[in-house]
């Protein structure tokens, strides 16, 4: 019995020998990467600025909110919502039934002292009566006209016209409506005049100085206008920490009240490494770069940040001086054999 175990494990032993002796095939080998033409330059410093983006509204530089002095009830509305008017237009005209009145008997007064002071005149130039009287007729007079006077300011007030030329663009009251006093029954403002007010955090508030220029983009006009702060609040807010600062804009077209805008602010100035854009290629969410060392591409995993005028800066993946590849970029495999044009 053990001997027929021996035997077997001798067997086995054998076989497994055999197997071992044989060749193993080798494995198969993958095509090599073909050689890339590309054209490189160099990573350079540079010197960026560190900014800081603020939001704010454009305003027009000229507005009024239209509001009647007296009570009375809309009589005329003359414009609409859009309406573009000129300096001195009549808006409104409210119906004053009292105040009408009230010129009226003002008037009728008036022409009353009047016959009273001629009369007194004539008496006096011939002494039937003492100066006194003459002097008391007069001042009747006149408070005759101060009255009637008053009256036709309030009748004024009934018309409400244009403080300058610009647009409508809030229509609060219609025709009928009881107008009050104070109370706004359209607003005017100046297109032709813009600003963008917004509120700057206070440490950042200190750095700025009226006069200075800035660039304010408008996304919903895609452009950008060029702008220079003319007003900075003196206090801060205590809520937001913040202070009101305006900032006057060139016109530029599709420019109007009520957008958004943005404008940034240089804080302080940093060095960074800028290379050309066409050296960094996303795939997912990696943002690469290939080095160009010798004659290999070499991988690079960088990170971005500012874009401008064609380049891009490099926060970090790259060191200064390196050359890097800037054409075939999003075709290139790491360590592929490259030929610089």
């Amino acid at each position: 019995m053990q001997f027929r175990t021996s035997t077997a494990f001798i067997a086995a032993s054998l076989s497994l020998l055999t197997a071992c002796n044989r060749e193993t095939p080798p494995a198969p080998t993958s095509a090599p990467l073909p050689t890339a033409i590309v054209t490189t330059a160099n990573a350079k410093r540079t010197q960026s600025s560190v900014t800081q983006e603020i939001v704010g509204t454009v305003r027009a530089k000229t507005t009024a909110s239209i509001a009647p002095n007296v009570m009375g009830r809309v009589k005329q509305l003359n414009v609409t919502l859009g309406s573009e008017v000129q300096a001195g237009a009549v808006l409104v005209r409210l119906h004053a039934g009292e105040i009408n009145a009230k010129a009226r008997q003002s008037s009728a007064l008036l022409d009353q002292a009047a016959l009273e002071l001629k009369r007194t005149k004539s008496l006096r130039e011939k002494n039937v009566i003492a100066q006194s009287e003459l002097d008391a007729s007069a001042s009747r007079h006149r408070v005759a006209e101060a009255a009637l006077s008053e009256a036709r300011v309030m009748q004024s007030y009934t018309v409400l016209r244009a403080p300058f030329s610009g647009v409508i663009t809030a229509k609060l009251a219609n025709v009928g409506d009881q107008a009050m006093p104070g109370r706004p029954l359209l607003v005017l403002e100046d297109p032709t005049e813009l600003r963008l007010e917004a509120t700057v955090p206070e440490a950042l508030a200190s750095r700025l100085e009226l006069g200075q220029p800035m660039t304010v983009r408008v996304e919903a006009i895609g452009a950008a206008s060029q702008a220079k702060i003319v007003e900075i609040s003196p206090n801060a807010d205590p809520s937001t920490r913040t202070v009101l600062v305006k900032f006057d804009l060139k016109q530029v077209p599709g420019l109007r009240t009520g957008l958004f805008g943005r404008v940034e602010l240089r804080t302080s100035q940093r060095n960074s490494i800028e290379v050309p854009q066409t050296a960094v290629v996303q795939r997912g969410q990696l943002e690469l770069a290939f080095v160009a060392k010798d004659g290999r591409a070499g991988l690079r995993l960088v990170r971005t940040g500012r874009q401008r005028d064609g380049a891009v800066e490099i926060l970090s993946g790259l060191d200064v001086g390196e050359s890097v590849i800037t054409s075939h970029v999003a075709v290139l495999s790491d360590d592929q054999p490259i030929e610089v044009k």
